[in-house]
């Protein structure tokens, strides 16, 4: 299962939460949309939108996921889904990392995003 480094819901207030929450949902579109030439706010925005626009929101709910301890519902709520469409989203790209291609992109960008927000920014609030 994709979540927490140790699988629990992450602690603190529901504020910080929150607050961390659109930190990086922000971050996350900026880095990837800019990435991959898609507009930002059509990563969280309502519909599938066209395949471009469906792999980036894939891969900022992956990175959400794996890097940062969010869970499916939350990663969800940051990017106006339900909860099986982010862990969808976590198998689709999980699957995808078997290409080469696929497997340096979401790499770089897993670094990029870190470096800006902090390698350990998810897992501190994980306990």
């Amino acid at each position: 299962m994709v979540g927490g480094p140790n699988g629990r819901r992450p602690r603190g207030s529901h504020g910080e939460r929150d607050q961390f929450a659109r930190r990086l949902g922000t971050v996350l579109a900026e880095m990837i949309g800019g990435t991959l030439s898609v507009d930002p706010g059509r990563i969280a925005r309502k519909g599938r939108g066209d395949a471009r626009t469906a792999f980036a929101r894939h891969v900022a709910i992956y990175l959400a996921c794996t890097r940062f301890g969010v869970t499916f519902t939350e990663a969800g709520r940051i990017f106006g889904r339900d909860r099986t469409t982010a862990a969808y989203a976590c198998r689709r790209i999980e699957e995808a990392r078997d290409g080469v291609r696929t497997d340096r992109l979401v790499e770089q960008l897993d670094r990029a995003v870190s470096a800006r927000i902090g390698p350990a920014a998810g897992r501190e609030r994980a306990a």
